[in-house]
């Protein structure tokens, strides 16, 4: 990493030991990571209308505790990408998820609104923990080809929340309510600690110097003043501006406007899982070829209109969640084009790099989220259908490559 000439020396870590070919450890250990940092996120939305009877308040002041997650972890995610690269990969994603495991007890066992919000704090300090850390780790420890395939089946296993962890939470909970369901989840992020601890590759060595502000700010310098990192960054912010803001109340729609049941939600969110689970892997595979700028483009303008069209309601029940996997899909494929672009035109350090963007997307979802409550309240679901895809359309225009001077 190019450090400022006037910060001080950052002592970063030596690079880990080579993975052997026979350690399979590691790509399951980011996977099972991911897997849970999404599932902080996702998981109440299925639950949504009963919490708000049972808590006595509105969707969408429900859906401002997920802002407040996501906001949080915009503001720690820029300490902890440099604290990343300088620490190690490894210690930051254990801890994220002891506090994945943490906000998913405290969301089940808050007996007011005020608790709930509470565990939001641990929620927002274990996605900024994670999912830089996370990529970064995909993408340096494997070399070549194998990077993107492991991105791939890193942002396939986010998916996996909702092939598997949303339908399964959403169906045990329909048996011992939404409480017991959070515990239990929590009790499972809890255990995945223990096996990333275990199972991802040990940080090199603890630099002995004193950690110094400036060091942290210079870390993020090379990207500040690098005009298409910038670009980048700012198709991502946009991009979960539409993206996270229709997923938030996704759940919300589905119950109150088409009437689904608690199951009936968890296996629609079961199928949009699915479209972005292939995406993700054909992005990395057979797609491979594709620009990822082509990617990503493409990827925010399909998903942009398909995400309107499904809370348009104008398809009905059965077109609304058929339409969702589509647009699942090729959010999965402008997502690996833009980690692509990143970690492939960094002029800083990995996890400063991806740290940067997730709390860049996390700024924009919490964004979304907020913007989405406030259309939901004043024009219904109708006024997100029109509202939040624009923010997903002006993020392919930024997609575009810098015009030469």
């Amino acid at each position: 990493m190019d450090a400022h000439p006037l910060a001080a020396p950052v002592d970063l870590p030596a690079p880990a030991e080579p993975i052997p070919a026979s350690d399979r450890r590691v790509l399951p250990a980011l996977c099972a990571s991911a897997f849970v940092a999404t599932m902080v996120f996702i998981a109440p939305a299925p639950f949504f209308p009963v919490m708000a009877d049972d808590l006595d308040v509105g969707v969408p002041l429900l859906g401002q505790v997920i802002a407040a997650m996501l906001l949080l972890s915009a503001v720690l995610g820029l300490v902890v990408g440099p604290l990343a690269d300088r620490y190690g990969h490894r210690r930051l994603i254990v801890l994220g998820l002891l506090a994945a495991a943490i906000s998913l007890m405290t969301f089940g066992l808050a007996p007011t609104f005020p608790v709930l919000l509470a565990g939001s704090l641990a929620g927002g300090l274990a996605d900024a923990a994670l999912l830089g850390p996370i990529f970064a780790v995909a993408g340096t420890y494997f070399a070549g080809a194998a990077a993107r395939q492991a991105l791939g089946w890193t942002t396939a296993c986010m998916a996996g929340s909702a092939i598997i962890g949303v339908p399964l939470i959403a169906a045990v909970g329909d048996v011992v309510g939404w409480r017991a369901a959070f515990v239990a989840t929590g009790l499972v992020a809890a255990g995945i600690a223990g096996l990333a601890a275990a199972w991802l590759p040990h940080d090199a060595h603890r630099p002995v110097d004193r950690l110094r502000a400036r060091a942290l700010l210079a870390a993020y310098r090379p990207l500040l003043g690098h005009g298409p990192m910038l670009r980048l960054y700012g198709s991502s912010i946009l991009r979960a501006f539409c993206w996270f803001g229709m997923l938030t109340y996704f759940g919300a729609f589905l119950g109150e406007d088409l009437g689904l049941s608690t199951r009936d939600i968890g296996f629609t969110y079961m199928l949009g899982g699915a479209g972005y689970f292939l995406g993700s892997l054909l992005a990395g595979g057979p797609l491979s070829r594709v620009p990822a700028r082509v990617l990503l483009a493409g990827g925010n303008v399909a998903m942009a209109l398909l995400m309107g069209l499904a809370f348009s309601g104008v398809l009905g029940t059965a077109g609304t969640i058929a339409v969702m996997p589509l647009a699942t899909f090729t959010g999965a494929l402008g997502w690996i084009g833009l980690t692509t672009l990143l970690t492939a035109e960094t002029p800083a350090g990995a996890g400063t790099t991806m740290t940067l963007n997730g709390s860049l997307f996390n700024l924009g979802a919490a964004g979304g989220g907020a913007v989405g409550g406030l259309l939901l309240s004043l024009g219904g679901y109708g006024a997100l259908a029109l509202g939040l895809p624009v923010f997903g359309l002006a993020s392919a225009l930024l997609a575009r490559p810098a015009p030469r001077a």
